[in-house]
């Protein structure tokens, strides 16, 4: 037999391994993938969990179970979000595997599947500070939208699909809205309280624009000023939170009181320190009466404004319970309307304008008409 006839039948041969390997190979990972397929978390009782522990290395945060639900450890153990808690149980537990794709720890750090070298890491602690379960999310599969990932408990690694992100930040727990909408229709006043003086903004029987009372003789409002003011609890949110106790040397020279239609009084306590603002926050109801049944039938009307009343207080209790003894980061934004100076927002009225451009339009009506 010629040589090149052998050097042929050789390289027929290496093929023939080859794809013996080959379809071995496929073989074992159609049964890897049949036997991968499912949730990856089962049997998890949210009841029993007492800690949360999300992230690696620094930036691991910790949320645990206190008497009303879980609490944002290193927030000084500021209540967590129930919808956020809620949603992270969900989100992990409904992680799903797709295929079991290794055992071999030598491949980890490739995965990104160790704790170090992972996206995220969420584990779920006992009364007793042992692990119960948790899931370690690797880096994105090739074919996109699935993860490598695993149990910390368990060396298989499965190709995970529908991966929640846990989030990065313990301020990621946390309800950063503290006041809900505040119609502006529904303020009665606005008052404004710094060290260089005090103002009070009214809203004007149009029900669209807003006054000073006792505006400065010869002097206006600057409109669009004055209503970003009287609107500043529009939607208040907040950037960070700390515990009273670790910030003694903040100076609250200022304040912002809202009260509203209904009786409802939110008070505003402000500092500015190193180009930050910090506020706390109080709640109170004005309305001191006391809500009683009347004798004999009373009308659906008085009901329902008996109702609104008492629902007014218990949503300023529940507030007054959440911030008494915080306090708050805004924006500058945020800061900026509740910190305005009375000549921040008034000029002086334009030579072109009449002399009486201050005085109520009715009465400005009643002098023409007595001048006819």
């Amino acid at each position: 037999m010629s040589d090149k006839k052998l050097s042929f039948l050789g390289i027929l041969a290496i093929g023939s391994i080859i794809l013996a390997v080959y379809v071995s190979q496929m073989a074992s990972r159609t049964k890897h993938i049949s036997a991968g397929a499912g949730y990856l978390i089962q049997g998890l009782d949210p009841a029993k969990v007492s800690k949360i522990v999300i992230g690696k290395d620094a930036n691991t945060f910790t949320l645990s179970r206190g008497q009303n639900g879980f609490e944002v450890e290193n927030k000084s153990n500021y209540p967590a979000g129930s919808k956020t808690i809620n949603n992270l149980f969900a989100g992990i537990m409904d992680i799903r595997t797709v295929e079991v794709y290794t055992e071999d720890k030598a491949n980890y750090k490739d995965l990104g599947v160790t704790e170090q070298d992972s996206q995220a890491v969420v584990k779920f602690l006992d009364a007793n500070s042992h692990v119960i379960t948790g899931v370690i999310i690797g880096k994105n599969c090739p074919s996109g939208g699935t993860y490598y990932g695993r149990l910390v408990n368990d060396n298989k690694v499965y190709v995970m699909d529908n991966v929640p992100w846990p989030g990065a930040s313990p301020l990621e727990y946390i309800d950063k809205q503290l006041i809900a909408i505040v119609n502006k229709a529904n303020i009665a006043s606005v008052t404004v309280t710094s060290p260089a003086g005090t103002y009070t903004l009214l809203p004007e029987a149009n029900g669209t624009e807003v006054s000073i009372k006792d505006l400065p003789a010869g002097k206006e409002e600057k409109k669009s000023e004055c209503d970003m003011v009287f609107s500043a609890l529009a939607d208040v949110t907040f950037d960070d939170v700390n515990a009273a106790s670790e910030m003694p040397d903040l100076k609250f020279d200022r304040e912002y009181a809202c009260l509203l239609k209904d009786s409802t009084l939110f008070l505003i306590e402000i500092a500015q320190k190193d180009s930050k603002t910090f506020v706390k926050f109080n709640a109170d109801f004005t309305d001191k009466t006391q809500v009683k049944k009347e004798e004999g039938v009373e009308s659906q009307e008085e009901l329902k404004k008996k109702e609104a009343k008492l629902l007014a207080k218990e949503k300023v209790r529940k507030l007054q319970d959440v911030t008494s003894g915080w306090i708050y980061q805004i924006s500058a934004v945020r800061a900026d309307s509740m910190t305005k100076k009375l000549s921040e927002i008034i000029e002086n009225i334009p030579a072109s304008k009449p002399a009486d451009a201050n005085v109520p339009k009715e009465t400005v009506k009643g002098k023409s008409k007595s001048k006819t």
